[in-house]
């Protein structure tokens, strides 16, 4: 475990060299809904649970050696505190900046839709006038209605909405590049702490079990 913890950490630090090329691809629904479940299975506790209990030996876990193992045992409990606080804490303090930021994405896009949904339903009525009055239609002469240009009206209308869209759109590829840069940034700042969390883990796991047998072995000895 510790040989394999020292090789996802050298992975996890290559992301520091990571220069993504920037792109307008928005955050997909699985991406985020993945992002989520990272978010509650991490803070779940779960996962560490499984963690520490696959790093204690059996005899262990049953005290067979509680006269032997209790220096040690002490020792992997002081560090499990630890290596929760800084490294589950820290990787998930990176995980929920993530989330809340491809929230807002995911909210801005969803008024873009909406904001061009609008404007292409105007567009569809402004044609439908023009090709009942033609492009530049004449003024109404009725006297409620005097001096009305119902094409011109709804052209105007329409171009105030294609502007909202275009402003909408602009704002949500902007979050997409934002979002984009906070997941290269938090995961080249809070991966490593993470990982580097573990190690110091599986070290001190290895270098207690080896106290334990060892002590275990010695008190063997001693009554043979």
């Amino acid at each position: 475990m510790y040989e394999s913890h020292q090789v996802q950490t050298h992975i996890v630090q290559q992301l520091k060299y990571l220069n993504p090329i920037p792109s307008t691809e928005p955050t997909s629904e699985i991406h985020r809904q993945s992002t989520l479940q990272l978010e509650f299975e991490a803070g779940s506790g779960s996962a560490f649970s499984s963690l520490a209990k696959t790093q204690f030996p059996e005899p262990v876990r049953n005290q067979e050696f509680t006269p032997f193992a209790k220096s040690g045992t002490m020792q992997l409990i002081e560090f499990l505190t630890k290596w929760h606080l800084k490294g589950i804490k820290s990787f998930l303090t990176v995980i929920h900046a993530i989330v809340v930021q491809q929230a807002e994405e995911h909210k801005q896009k969803k008024k873009s839709e909406s904001a061009f949904k609008e404007f292409e339903k105007k567009v569809a009525e402004l044609r439908s006038l023009e090709s009942k009055y033609g492009p530049y239609s004449m003024p109404e002469t009725s006297s409620t209605t005097r001096n009305k240009d119902p094409v011109a009206e709804k052209r105007a209308k329409v171009e105030i909405l294609r502007a909202k869209a275009e402003e909408e759109k602009s704002k949500h590829e902007k979050l997409i590049s934002v979002t984009r840069s906070m997941t290269t940034n938090n995961l080249q700042m809070g991966f490593p702490h993470a990982f580097q969390a573990m190690v110091g883990f599986s070290s001190v796991c290895m270098n207690a079990f080896e106290s334990i047998f060892n002590q275990a072995k010695n008190a063997d000895q001693e009554h043979v």
